[in-house]
């Protein structure tokens, strides 16, 4: 056991006087500072282009016209032609009212009217007899006028005479009244008798034009006043597509302008503007846009997006929106020359696919930095690609 531990202890001091031999016999390690290799770029040129520039804004589809029809007059209800779904002809008879109050309105109106009527025939007839007798009488006063009234019987005839002139000119007068407010009367009549008339066409209920029935608020039985809704119509066969366009977009489009519409799963359509706000709204600053297609296989709610054209650039320059950099509220890119890099401040107006048109900072041909631009500094040497 004693022979064990002294061969232990004499194979540790050896492997540390061998170790401290290796240490010192070394060679002295130095650290080499290797220089990096030039940042590797891809670079492409400032080009020149035509483009106009197209803005997808989506929206929801809605009926082209839709109303909400009720009575005008009060009453009950006693006829239902209609129920949610049904289509329905421009003038079709979707309601009626119990029109025997009415109708009987009407005759009375009628009847008023008639006798107005016969009363200024007749007064006018009276009138030319009562004038005629006038005339009479006046002559017959203006004989005994110059005949004298010498004695009594004379002076009675006369008073008696001038009497019966003075109550046939009352006469004349008063029927002269009556004929001339005659015209007056008839009109206010026939008024009564033409508002009778609608009020009794009030009692039913018809469609403005052709549509579709969307509900039926009211039933057989019902006494309808006038403002309470009755009928909802929609007319689908044509849909109005609404959007809020920005300024930029609503100055480029006008009335009647054929625009392409994007819809899920269907061929690409198009539609026409058919109302453009003259000015924006107040609070977002945006442009009410209508745009009206065929709603053929489509419906209310559906999402559709429209393509608005902008306006056209002709020889624009443009630089790969991937070649922009923005710091600090400017924007730069990075021309390349002699494998170094300047960068160079530029205006950006309109973005087109995957580029941004640059109006000035920048010239045709330049060659730039592509991509990956956030990296890179002014004055950087580089590998070109």
């Amino acid at each position: 056991m004693p022979r064990f531990l002294f061969s232990l202890f004499v194979i540790v001091v050896l492997t540390v006087l061998l170790a401290i031999m290796l240490v010192r016999t070394g060679p002295e390690s130095r650290a080499t500072l290797q220089p990096l290799p030039p940042q590797r770029v891809v670079t492409t040129e400032v080009r020149s282009v035509d483009f106009q520039p197209i803005t997808r804004i989506t929206g929801q589809l809605q009926s082209m016209r839709q109303t909400n029809r009720h009575f005008e007059v009060s009453g009950q209800l006693i006829e239902r032609r209609v129920e949610p779904g049904q289509k329905v002809a421009a003038g079709e008879l979707l309601l009626q009212l119990d029109r025997g109050d009415y109708a009987d309105a009407v005759a009375e109106a009628e009847a008023a009217l008639t006798q107005e009527r016969e009363a200024r025939a007749r007064d006018r007839r009276l009138l030319d007899l009562i004038e005629a007798q006038v005339r009479l009488q006046e002559a017959e006063v203006s004989r005994m006028e110059q005949l004298g009234q010498r004695s009594l019987a004379s002076k009675s005839n006369y008073d008696t005479a001038m009497q019966s002139l003075l109550q046939l000119q009352a006469e004349a007068e008063r029927l002269r009244h009556s004929t001339s407010t005659a015209a007056a009367r008839l009109q206010q009549l026939e008024a009564d008798y033409d508002r009778a008339q609608r009020n009794l066409a009030r009692t039913e209920l018809r469609a403005p034009f052709a549509a579709t029935v969307d509900s039926v608020a009211v039933d057989i039985g019902d006494y309808v006043t006038p403002g309470d809704r009755a009928v909802k119509l929609v007319q689908q066969e044509e849909l109005d597509l609404a959007l809020a366009v920005p300024g930029p977009v609503a100055t480029t489009l006008s009335r009647g302008q054929a625009i392409e519409l994007d819809i899920p799963d269907q061929p690409r359509r198009t539609g026409r503007i058919v109302a453009l706000a003259a000015a924006p709204d107040p609070v977002t600053h945006t442009y009410d846009l209508r745009i009206r297609l065929s709603g053929q296989d489509l419906y209310p709610g559906q999402l559709v997006a429209a393509r608005l054209p902008g306006r056209k650039y002709t020889d624009a320059h443009v630089v790969p929106a991937s070649a922009i950099l923005r710091d600090d509220g400017q924007t730069y890119v990075f021309a390349v020359a002699d494998d170094q890099l300047r960068r160079l401040p530029v205006t950006v107006r309109q973005r087109y696919r995957e580029d941004w048109q640059v109006v000035d900072g920048v010239d045709v041909g330049t060659t730039i930095v592509a991509r990956d631009v956030a990296a890179l500094a002014d004055g950087q040497t580089v590998s070109v690609q």
